[in-house]
Order: C-alpha cells, then sequence, then structure tokens
C-alpha cells in the first residue's frame, strides 16, 4: 500500500514538473476580431503571437499564417522577464486606463474615440510561480490616439520588449 502511495505522489509531482516546463514564461498575443488567422501548416486556426520558454525556445505565430521556432539565450530571457516586470504591465487594465484619460481632461470636456475591429492584446509572464498578465483592446490604435496617456506607451513598450528579443515585429 505504501508503495502505491509513493508511487502515485511521485507521477503527480512528475507530472507537476514537467507541465511547468511546457509553459512560456513570456507570451503575447493579438487576437484578431474581425478575421480568422489559419496556420499554413495544419489549416487550423491560430492566434499570432509569441511564446518564450525558460531554456530559450521560442514559437511565433504570424498574422499571415507562418509559424516559426527560434532560440534565444537563457540569460537574455531573465533579463526580458525582468525588464518587463520593471514596467509593471499587469497594474494596466482598461480601467486604469479611463481614470488616466478621464485625469487629463478638464472637467465636463469629453474625448473619446470607437474603433471596431481591432486585435485584443495580451501579454503574460510567469516567473517564480508567479503569472501575471493583462489584456488592451486596440492597443497600437489607442496608443496612436492618445499619446499623451504614459499607461498606453508602457504597456505597448512591453509588447515591443517581447518582438525585438526575439528579432520580430508586432
Amino acid at each position: 500500500m505504501r508503495l502505491v502511495i509513493v508511487a502515485g505522489f511521485a507521477a503527480i509531482l512528475l507530472a507537476a514538473t514537467s507541465s511547468a516546463k511546457d509553459r512560456s514564461v513570456v507570451s503575447v498575443s493579438s487576437e484578431p476580431t474581425g478575421l480568422t488567422v489559419k496556420s499554413q501548416r495544419s489549416g487550423k486556426k491560430i492566434i499570432p503571437g509569441i511564446d518564450i520558454y525558460s531554456d530559450g525556445a521560442v514559437l511565433i505565430r504570424r498574422y499571415d499564417g507562418s509559424e516559426a521556432t527560434k532560440h534565444i539565450d537563457k540569460t537574455a530571457v531573465e533579463t526580458l522577464l525582468q525588464s518587463l516586470n520593471r514596467t509593471r504591465f499587469y497594474k494596466i487594465t482598461e480601467d486604469s486606463f479611463n481614470t488616466e484619460i478621464n485625469s487629463s481632461h478638464t472637467p465636463g470636456e469629453v474625448e473619446r474615440i470607437v474603433i471596431t475591429d481591432c486585435p485584443i492584446w495580451t501579454i503574460r509572464t510567469r516567473n517564480a510561480g508567479v503569472t501575471r498578465s493583462t489584456k488592451f483592446y486596440g492597443l497600437w490604435e489607442m496608443a496612436d490616439h492618445y499619446p499623451q496617456i504614459k499607461q498606453l506607451k508602457t504597456l505597448k513598450d512591453a509588447f515591443l520588449m517581447v518582438y525585438s528579443a526575439v528579432d520580430e515585429e508586432p
């Protein structure tokens, strides 16, 4: 009976350890809302983006349906994680954006734009057991329209850090 319990516990521990290795430590995506991107390889729907793993492996999915793998140095992965953490991107939400935009106008003044069919940008990091993420609709379009809003610049810069680390374009 003890052997069965120990073997079961060992199997659970092994499964938990191996799945942690299989999860990316940095992930960005740009989920389109007005179109579907299909993989050139499999023909299945994909969400364009980048996944970076702790060993430096990189998986890339592009809007044209192409997919690629790359490898970056492990120290570059750690540096990227530290840089992203310093931006505090995970504190930026659409609510915090609305608060900043409202405080940037004089009372009673209202300026809003309506954009449609823009991607939902998502960024996620996983480091030392802590997962942080945020999503933002139409990030690039909003950042272009509201260049004075620091949160949009911070969030856009976080995405650009990831793309730059693997020599890709958003």
